[in-house]
């Protein structure tokens, strides 16, 4: 395969980012797989490997290694081919699979040759746009939408909510990709395109009840800010806070629960429901805080507001039987920590810092590049706080994704920047 050739592969896999999302963001990560699979033809193992990839590499074999004393193993594999109920369920072997094919795609895009992409980008752009007017139409019909492919049950209609929201995180993701790739664009008429996108977003995402998102533009912003602010060490400053967050999360967290509950301060109920599983979280980091508890231990974690009765009385009676912990924290760092212990958050941390100290210098990268990265960091961050199971690959894939669209946009040559 030539190495031009590798664009229109992506663009091909962008064309069903849209659908993806629509469908509820599962199929991302075979996506990433599809599109990782003719990378092979073009991505070289690279030894010595980055410095930054070599504790993200011994993190994801820490994962794999965790295994053996999660609770809730079932070993790498499942049943067996001649009974027909052969299965890969591990979580860390999708983890694996997910940091290997996102290795290959990430590989593959930065081999592309300069002005190789033109087409390809635009497709790409072309596919985010249509995701994000997706969601709209989906948000602002979203109640007879609902009715109509989910019915009446309140079950499939929570599940139809929840796809609805995940498809918002998806274009969460992307929109510094089209926020940036717009803004940089010399024609005035685009910088009030660009503002009316980010404030239709915001619109759609508080319609649907998406705090992850919300926040996530909030931090978009910041961090774009904070690279204009820091043009030199804008990459270093973000990496490195979010890497030692990560590595002090439990510190950081459980002194900012204290302080709720020294002023009485009330959060809105899904919030306030996170800070109590939080509060688990973190007594059950302190019970095995080197090595953590195995990968998904948080699922067999079977406290209920019942077994707090001070939280359970600012709630309604229904909530007694429900699991405090429902699945995971709701919080990847304190996940990290409560499943892979200090050497998996350390790890993190670490790769995280010296991923913002490889990074070039903000003022010596294409405008659009920066601010996309900044941006898509931010988002990125909300997500990782207050969204998914650190194992969701399909999360994940769709970040690894995400990033292959950054490096796939930096390959268009643009003749004005």
């Amino acid at each position: 395969m030539r190495l031009m050739s590798y664009a229109p592969v992506l663009a091909a896999a962008f064309v069903l980012w849209p659908i993806m999302g629509m469908l509820g963001g599962q199929g991302y990560a075979p996506l990433l797989g599809l599109a990782a699979l003719p990378a092979l033809a073009l991505a070289r193992p690279k030894w010595p490997p980055a410095l930054y990839a070599i504790p993200a590499i011994l993190f994801v074999i820490w994962v794999v290694i965790g295994e053996a004393w999660s609770p809730v193993s079932t070993g790498l594999i499942s049943g067996s081919l001649m009974e027909g109920n052969f299965g890969v369920k591990a979580s860390s072997v999708r983890i694996f699979l997910t940091a290997a094919f996102a290795l290959l795609a990430v590989g593959g895009a930065m081999r592309i040759a300069d002005g190789r992409a033109q087409v390809s980008t635009r497709v790409m752009l072309g596919a985010f746009a249509a995701q994000g007017l997706i969601l709209a139409i989906t948000t602002i019909f979203a109640g007879p939408l609902l009715t109509a492919i989910y019915g009446t049950d309140p079950v499939d209609v929570a599940s139809g909510v929840q796809n609805l929201g995940r498809n918002a995180n998806a274009f969460a993701l992307i929109l510094p990709v089209l926020i940036a790739y717009l803004s940089v664009r010399p024609q005035f008429f685009w910088k009030p395109v660009v503002a009316l996108l980010v404030v239709t977003s915001l619109l759609f995402f508080t319609r649907l009840d998406n705090q992850s998102a919300v926040i996530g533009l909030v931090f978009m912003m910041a961090a774009m800010g904070l690279i204009r602010a820091l043009p030199v060490h804008g990459f270093r400053a973000l990496f490195t806070a979010i890497g030692a967050y990560i590595a002090a999360a439990p510190m950081v967290i459980g002194t900012g629960l204290r302080l709720l509950e020294a002023y009485n301060i009330h959060l809105p109920a899904s919030f306030q429901s996170r800070a109590w599983a939080w509060h688990i979280v973190i007594g059950k980091i302190a019970e095995r805080p080197v090595t953590g508890h195995g990968i998904s231990a948080s699922k067999t974690w079977e406290d209920t507001y019942a077994d707090h009765p001070d939280w359970l009385a600012r709630l309604p009676d229904f909530w007694a039987a429900y699991k405090v912990v429902p699945g995971h924290p709701h919080n990847m760092a304190l996940q990290i920590w409560a499943e892979t212990g200090m050497i998996g958050a350390i790890l993190v941390g670490f790769s995280l810092v010296l991923l913002g100290f490889r990074l070039p210098q903000p003022d010596k990268m294409r405008e659009d590049i920066r601010y996309a990265i900044a941006g898509m960091t931010g988002v990125a961050f909300s997500l990782f706080n207050f969204a998914y199971s650190m194992w969701n690959e399909a999360f994940w894939s769709s970040l690894a994704l995400a990033a292959v669209a950054i490096i796939l946009l930096s390959k268009r040559q643009r003749e004005s920047l």
